[in-house]
């Protein structure tokens, strides 16, 4: 038995109604299941219609959900780009209000007793993550920006749903912080593809270019990013 069915995590499919919604919408969100969002006053007929559509594609996004739900409460955590595993414990601390804390390379959390815990704690992590991906992205877009003699202006990172990086015409790069459970190579293509864009604000030949001639072997980390990237997010991340 997994520690997220210890404490009764269930992975669920719903639908929400949204008098912003235009259209329908189903999306993914680990670790909790996949949403259907409708636009208001749409018949309850039509939307079972649209369900029984997608069907096949909303029981896979149900089954890879579950099948990640391990990561839930990790038991260590690996950041690729630091080449360190950090040990996670869990103590029983009663009522009282309980923050993470850190001894070393342990991080310390309240064993979890309910879905509402696992999810305090994610976020609890999270914060914890932003710390070292500020100190690990920052370090990789100054030695970049350096290589390649391409200064830019700002760098934010954060949590990001569906990008790992972008560029804005200000010349600021915005960095998803998950990038730090990638291997280094992946994290400098996605910092050397923002980059170029500081010179090519665009996806013309000129860009893709100039990114083959910062780095030649681009094509194959943008393959490897695609395929293997989102596997390596744990679901505590993506709360």
């Amino acid at each position: 038995m997994t520690a997220t069915e210890e404490v009764g995590f269930t992975v669920e499919f719903w639908r929400r109604e949204s008098k912003k919604a235009r259209s329908i919408s189903i999306r993914s969100l680990p670790p909790y299941g996949v949403e259907i969002v409708v636009p208001k006053g749409l018949s309850h007929k039509f939307v079972t219609k649209i369900i029984n559509q997608n069907e096949h594609y909303i029981n896979q996004k149900l089954a890879d959900i579950k099948n990640r739900n391990f990561d839930i409460k990790p038991s260590n955590i690996f950041l690729p780009a630091t080449s360190k595993v950090f040990d996670v414990t869990y103590l029983e601390s009663g009522a009282e209000v309980f923050s993470l804390k850190k001894t070393n390379e342990t991080i310390i959390l309240k064993e979890p007793k309910e879905r509402v815990s696992l999810i305090t704690n994610s976020k609890l992590l999270q914060q914890w993550l932003q710390i070292k991906a500020v100190s690990i992205l920052e370090k990789a877009v100054e030695t970049n920006s350096k290589k390649l003699n391409i200064p830019y202006n700002k760098i934010k990172i954060g949590s990001r749903k569906s990008i790992w990086g972008s560029c804005s015409y200000k010349k600021n790069i915005n960095l998803n912080r998950n990038l730090v459970f990638l291997e280094l190579s992946l994290i400098e293509y996605v910092v050397t593809h923002e980059l170029c864009h500081i010179l090519e604000m665009n996806h013309s030949k000129q860009f893709w270019s100039l990114l083959n001639e910062s780095l030649p072997e681009y094509q194959k980390l943008k393959k490897q990013l695609k395929s293997d990237a989102n596997s390596s997010i744990p679901s505590w991340a993506l709360i």
